[in-house]
């Protein structure tokens, strides 16, 4: 498969090979929604039915303020919260991060897992870079621009099956959790049944991720690029570095 000028795969680059949404879905005006804090309660696993798409090959994204990079460079993983994870700048505000020590899965508090979007357009990373207002998200996040940020990118597959899929917030009590280990290579279907159910689900990983499992790091543009190469080849690392400007475009 050949590479756009961007680092990624030709047919999936947005830039490079265009998709046709279809000139209503442009003109339509985006409704925003404002999400009112949930009560504090833990959310049970539950069952799901599946349909037959292999999750392993799927893409997962971790998002993290640049600023964060050297500190995860220099322990070689993401690690969660319970891990030990201590971000230069915290995406998620602290009423947001009592709530994911306080909900539960099965015996694991959501904050010992890693979280992953399951895809580029996310609907909390969109309310970023749209500067929207919203209760899990710090004052300071609000206000950052979009290229302060960057996308770590793996698979579902190389992280392991310990990971649970939580089809919405994982801090909701309505949110239901799927253990990829019972899924027999599937996703639910919930999250291809509903509207934009993929662009409000989480990927979360068990304790930390290792960097070694990030095959590539998604940057608003070439000036971040290059201070990224340079912290990855002062650690070693040589993941790829690929400049996608319509994962950081204000929506």
């Amino acid at each position: 498969m050949s590479e756009c000028i961007h680092g990624l795969e030709t047919d999936r680059c947005d830039v490079c090979a265009p998709r046709d949404t279809g000139s209503s879905a442009r003109n339509s005006p985006r409704s925003v929604t404002v999400r009112t804090r949930p009560a504090r309660k833990p959310a049970p696993i539950a069952s799901s039915a599946p349909v037959a798409v292999d999750p392993g090959a799927r893409r997962i994204f971790h998002l993290t303020h640049v600023r964060n990079l050297p500190g995860i460079l220099a322990e070689g993983r993401v690690l969660s919260e319970a891990a030990g994870a201590t971000p230069v700048v915290d995406i998620s505000a602290p009423d947001n991060r009592e709530l994911r020590r306080e909900v539960t899965i099965g015996a694991a508090a959501v904050s010992s897992f890693v979280p992953f979007f399951l895809v580029p357009d996310a609907r909390l990373w969109e309310g970023i870079r749209a500067g929207e207002s919203d209760y899990r998200l710090d004052d300071a996040v609000r206000r950052s621009p979009a290229s302060d940020f960057v996308l770590l990118v793996s698979t579902a597959g190389a992280v392991g099956s310990g990971s649970v899929i939580a089809d919405g917030d994982a801090a909701d009590p309505t949110t239901r959790f799927v253990p990829l280990s019972e899924l027999d290579g599937r996703m639910p279907r919930r999250l291809y049944d509903e509207e934009d159910a993929l662009r409000v689900a989480e990927f979360l990983v068990p304790d930390h991720v290792e960097f070694s499992d990030v095959n590539l790091v998604g940057v608003a543009n070439d000036k971040v690029r290059a201070v990224v190469r340079e912290q990855l080849a002062s650690r070693g690392f040589v993941q790829k570095v690929s400049v996608y400007p319509p994962w950081f475009q204000r929506p």
